[in-house]
């Protein structure tokens, strides 16, 4: 059994897939397993993953399904006690594998969050967004790990949640992941909040990686998923419903500040979504977003009167708030 399994999809990137998988398979750590599943490729992607020879390579490939699909395809294969994943269009630096080894031997804990680097469409790099709440993590837990029970718990659980739901920053003990059932939500985009919500909700143990483990880049060639200003993007109004329904059912639902910073990472996004969506939608957009405000528990809209400093600000959430209600 290896030690790690890191799971890729693909679908019509060929060229920038091969950097990522080159990025893997330079990993100075070689105790892994490496999925790659194609999402129905129509283009000579799957000529570029056969290419690949190593040993420690599983193709997969499938009907074009959407990215939620193709990773959840890959978890009855995982043969590692820990999972992660990359973006096809993302890298890995040579010393990911071995800092997040060092984590699992000395904590094995349920989860290891990492932080990332940036790649900026100019080439710049920088700390990935998320880096300012990492360093008040770090602030909290100096012996990068925390665990269920103990004081600081409290405390850095609304930090995690803010904490960008990016995949590539996840490391997963694969016995968890498969006990608790979690996965990606199939046929959504913006799954990420999601997966993102319910491992934080479940884990009983979480470690943290300061050194960056992955980099991200924004691609003036290639347009992220969630790029687009057209209608792809109602589906963060989708997916915020079913992670807040998902997060009603746990018990730390009726933690205040956990349920605020629940509310407030899923409402950023779609926040954010309607800025970037097209002016022939943003109407239709805010009544979609009037009507899951009616429909999510009314626990939700009730803030803390002072929230802890953890939760972060929450005058732009209620700016937005007041909005939807005045235009209601």
């Amino acid at each position: 059994m290896p030690q790690l399994t890191c799971i890729t999809t693909t679908y019509n990137d060929g060229h920038t897939a091969l950097t990522a998988i080159e990025s893997v398979l330079a990993q100075s750590f070689g105790d892994f397993q490496f999925i790659i599943v194609d999402d129905g490729s129509t283009d000579a992607t799957m000529d570029t993953l056969t290419s690949v020879k190593d040993p420690r390579v599983e193709v997969i490939r499938q009907w074009n399904d959407g990215l939620s699909s193709a990773r959840n395809k890959a978890f009855p294969h995982i043969k590692g006690e820990y999972v992660c994943f990359l973006d096809s269009d993302d890298v890995r630096p040579n010393w990911s594998f071995a800092a997040i080894n060092k984590i699992i031997e000395r904590d094995a804990p349920d989860l290891i969050l990492c932080r990332g680097a940036l790649s900026e469409v100019r080439g710049d790099f920088a700390g990935f967004y998320d880096d300012p709440v990492f360093f008040q993590i770090e602030g909290i837990c100096p012996d990068g790990k925390v665990s269920r029970g103990q004081p600081e718990f409290a405390k850095v659980r609304p930090l995690m949640q803010r904490i960008e739901p990016q995949s590539a920053n996840k490391v997963i003990r694969t016995d968890f992941l498969r006990q608790t059932g979690i996965n990606f939500p199939n046929g959504h985009f913006f799954e990420d909040m999601f997966f993102h919500t319910n491992l934080l909700s479940s884990a009983g143990s979480v470690s943290f990686a300061m050194s960056p483990c992955f980099t991200y880049f924004r691609r003036y060639t290639r347009q992220q998923i969630t790029a687009t200003a057209g209608d792809r993007r109602f589906d963060a109004i989708s997916v915020t419903k079913l992670t807040l329904e998902s997060f009603a059912r746990t018990m730390e639902f009726h933690d205040a500040a956990a349920r605020t910073a629940v509310f407030a990472s899923c409402m950023k996004i779609v926040g954010w979504c309607e800025e970037m969506i097209g002016h022939q939608h943003r109407a239709a957009y805010r009544q979609t977003v009037r009507g899951l405000l009616t429909m999510i528990d009314p626990l939700y809209l009730n803030f803390p009167a002072n929230p802890p400093p953890e939760v972060g600000p929450l005058d732009q959430l209620q700016r937005y708030l007041r909005v939807m209600t005045d235009a209601a």
